[in-house]
């Protein structure tokens, strides 16, 4: 073909046609510039299909991706407000008798009270939109709204979580050593080092201390934040499956 057209153009030279050969020049430029704008709108109709296919293809995995994560929140919650629960009864406790103390089962609810309940979300497909920086191939305003939101969200979790983990670790756990049996304590998980402790200590004396009050309700307090971000989150979830939705 291009021995075709350089045939053409000497032929116009050596006939001193030069007014035609100029034109056929700028004709085989316009042929040439349309040949290739054609290209480029083939391998952009291409690239725009592959695009398509991929975000498709999140979108599903996303859908999926917090389905699963509808069930853990509340999971999550459920086992949240038994360790609230827990606490609650903890606090009605205080200052009774040694006989009223007697009838509780103590331990059962120290146990529950203090449940290292954790909290993982299923959020590979969204880290891997971050990560690689492919989340402009969603082209759903919304979607992508509601996914930012969802790592700020996430943050705040987090933070929330860590207070909590941090003032049992930090303060209520090291209160509790010297005032009940870990070890009774335990059994209620059926660990095989727990069991009856030959040291048990009275708990009458805790339940008469107003720093073991304090020491729940503030306990309460970090739970109540983590739970109000939990039924953001729970919230924030189906707003996400909706809009992800094939």
């Amino acid at each position: 073909m291009i021995k075709f057209f350089r045939k053409i153009r000497q032929n116009l030279l050596s006939e001193g046609k030069t007014g035609k050969y100029f034109k056929y020049a700028i004709g085989e430029i316009v042929l040439v510039v349309i040949g290739i704008l054609i290209a480029l709108q083939i391998n952009n109709w291409n690239q725009n299909r592959i695009d398509r296919n991929e975000e498709k293809d999140f979108i599903s995995k996303l859908h999926n991706d917090f389905k699963e994560n509808k069930i853990l929140i509340d999971e999550f919650i459920t086992n949240h407000q038994k360790e609230m629960d827990a606490n609650n009864e903890l606090m009605t406790l205080i200052g009774a008798s040694k006989e009223e103390l007697s009838k509780q089962n103590l331990d059962s609810l120290f146990f529950s009270s203090l449940s290292a309940n954790e909290l993982a979300f299923a959020d590979n497909t969204l880290k891997n939109l971050m990560q690689s920086g492919r989340l402009n191939i969603l082209r759903n305003e919304k979607i992508t709204t509601l996914l930012y939101k969802w790592n700020e969200l996430s943050e705040i979790r987090k933070i929330r979580m860590n207070k909590l983990d941090d003032w049992h670790n930090d303060k209520y756990t090291p209160y509790l050593l010297t005032k009940i049996s870990f070890k009774e304590m335990d059994a209620i998980g059926n660990y095989n080092w727990s069991g009856n402790s030959k040291i048990k200590p009275d708990y009458y004396e805790v339940f008469q201390e107003i720093q073991f009050e304090n020491f729940l309700d503030n306990s309460q307090w970090l739970h109540q934040q983590i739970l109000e971000r939990c039924e953001e989150t729970k919230k924030l979830i189906n707003e996400i499956i909706n809009a992800t939705k094939p």
